[in-house]
């Protein structure tokens, strides 16, 4: 989903330089070949991984020998603990400590009234007890493709795009199962492993509004141009973006007939939001979070032909079921 927007315009690009190229008695590109590209690299997920089960070995560790310890120190408190009539032990002290834990990530019952740092810094509190707790859920993203358009002599392909992009991308969601503990960073809002909280500079609003017993927060972020990955920029904080030079390294790897600059590109990010459901116990249970982009490429070369590109792009990802 994160390259399905280089990879099409590459695809369509491609179309374009065929359709160019028949004209003018050349061979046609198999436009096929696109996919290809369109996989994440795998190494940087593979260090990620080896990264995070060293991590967790370690914690296991620790966690055995803090259990031994909390199990000592269990024994010799359980002697102190009030008994009823017949002598069974009253848990006054586990409740004590389950109201503790509950009430630390629990939502404030004025969040709705609470100042816009003080939603935002509580948004930003539940969001990273995701990504440390690493629960398990379903993912769910759906990119829908709006109207591409090339210019100059390349325009005449543009009747023939809508009907080709339809049929290869017929905007059916894609589905991935996070499994508990399986190394979800990366996968939860920000594609970034190592996404930071949301500034208050970075938003436009933040709303929390009461649904049951739960509380939905959501946050819409301001318009950017070429956005930064990872913690420059507000939009990479919460939804999984690229950059120019990425959608343009797309197209033009698909044929050396294709030529592309960097600084004549651009992509323009607006109406993104994230939207987090949280329950009593400041449990994340549903999350939502999406953005609509519309890239320009000017001036790209294919061969002969000299066109410029635009294309408009949505997309959605929805989080749920999730196991605590």
């Amino acid at each position: 989903m994160k390259k399905a927007l280089s990879s099409i315009l590459a695809l369509l690009m491609v179309f374009a330089l065929a359709f160019g190229m028949t004209s003018c008695g050349g061979d046609d590109v198999d436009p096929t070949t696109t996919e290809l590209s369109t996989e994440a690299p795998v190494d940087t997920d593979v260090a990620g991984t080896t990264e995070e089960s060293s991590i967790e070995e370690s914690t296991e560790e620790s966690t055995e020998e803090s259990t031994e310890e909390s199990s000592e120190t269990s024994v010799e408190t359980s002697t102190e603990v009030p008994t009823d009539a017949q002598g069974s032990t009253i848990a006054t002290t586990t409740a004590a400590t389950t109201t503790k834990a509950g009430d630390e990530f629990a939502p404030p019952a004025n969040l709705n009234t609470m100042s816009k740092a003080d939603q935002l810094a509580y948004f930003n509190k539940v969001a990273n007890r995701v990504r440390t707790a690493k629960p398990g859920f379903q993912k769910e993203a759906l990119l829908k493709l709006g109207k591409i358009s090339l210019t100059g002599i390349a325009s005449i392909a543009n009747p023939i795009i809508e009907p080709i992009k339809n049929n290869l991308m017929p905007g059916n969601p894609e589905y991935e199962t996070i499994a508990k503990g399986d190394g979800n960073d990366g996968k939860f809002l920000s594609n970034n492993k190592n996404a930071s909280d949301l500034k208050a500079s970075d938003i436009t609003s933040i709303t929390s509004t009461k649904s049951g017993d739960n509380w939905i927060i959501t946050v819409k972020v301001i318009q950017e141009v070429n956005p930064g990955i990872g913690t420059s920029s507000a939009n990479s904080r919460i939804n999984c973006i690229l950059t120019p030079a990425e959608v343009l390294k797309e197209i033009t790897d698909i044929s050396d007939a294709i030529k592309a600059d960097v600084n004549k590109a651009k992509l323009t990010y607006h109406d993104g939001y994230a939207k987090l459901t949280v329950n009593p116990n400041g449990q994340v249970i549903a999350s939502e979070c999406g953005f609509q982009v519309s890239a320009e490429a000017k001036e790209v070369k294919m061969s002969i032909i000299t066109t410029d590109v635009t294309a408009p792009q949505t997309t959605v990802v929805k989080c749920s079921a999730f196991k605590w």
